[in-house]
C-alpha cells in the first residue's frame, strides 16, 4: 500500500489548486509586459501625432489599457506574495510554539502567565485534575468555584464541556473559559 502523502487523486480542486498557485506569478508577469507594450504603443501613438483629438485613441487605448493590465498583473504578483509569506509566517509561528513548549518541559521551568490567568508546565499539567466549574440551578452562566457571584447559593459542580452542552455561557466576572487554557 503506498504511503498517504495527502494527495487524494479523485479530488479535482486539489489539481487546480495547484495549477492556480503555479501560474498565478506567470500570469502576473505576462499581464505586466502586455501592460507595457500598451503603454509604449500608446506612447509612440501619440507622439506621431500633433492634433490632440487624434491622440485620444492612443491615450484611451494604450495608455488606460496598459495601466489596467499592468495594475491586474501587480495584483497576481502581489496575493501570490502574500499568500507565500502567511504560509511561512504560520510555519515560523509554529516551530516557535514547539521549542517554547519544548522549553516549558523542564521541571524547573517557571510557570507561564497569560493575561490574568496562569498557564501550568508540561510536568503540572500532567498532575493536576481536569477544572471543575460550578452552576446555579436555573442559571445561565457557569463559574469557577471560587467565584463571587456563586459564593454561598446552591451550586452544581460540573465539568464546562458538560456546562456548555446545557446551553451556559461562561462567567464574565470569573472567566472560567481563561482558566482552561
Amino acid at each position: 500500500m503506498p504511503a498517504d502523502d495527502g494527495y487524494d487523486a479523485d479530488d479535482p480542486r486539489m489539481l487546480w489548486r495547484w495549477v492556480g498557485r503555479a501560474l498565478r506569478p506567470w500570469i502576473g508577469w505576462i499581464l505586466i509586459g502586455v501592460g507595457a507594450i500598451l503603454m509604449l504603443a500608446g506612447y509612440l501613438g501619440v507622439s506621431r501625432e500633433s492634433i490632440p483629438a487624434k491622440q485620444i485613441p492612443y491615450l484611451v487605448s494604450g495608455g488606460i489599457g496598459g495601466i489596467f493590465f499592468a495594475v491586474i498583473g501587480a495584483y497576481f504578483l502581489g496575493t501570490q506574495e502574500m499568500r507565500n509569506d502567511s504560509g511561512r509566517l504560520d510555519r515560523l509561528e509554529q516551530m516557535v510554539e514547539e521549542l517554547h513548549a519544548a522549553l516549558l518541559t523542564r521541571v524547573d521551568a517557571p510557570a507561564r502567565t497569560n493575561g490574568n490567568a496562569a498557564v501550568t508546565t508540561a510536568a503540572e499539567a500532567r498532575t493536576t485534575a481536569p477544572l471543575r466549574v460550578v452552576a446555579v440551578p436555573g442559571g445561565q452562566l457557569f463559574h469557577r468555584a471560587d467565584c463571587a457571584m456563586a459564593d454561598g447559593k446552591d451550586a452544581t459542580e460540573l465539568t464546562p464541556a458538560a456546562a456548555k452542552k446545557r446551553g451556559m455561557r461562561p462567567c464574565p466576572t470569573c472567566a472560567p473559559v481563561t482558566a482552561l487554557a
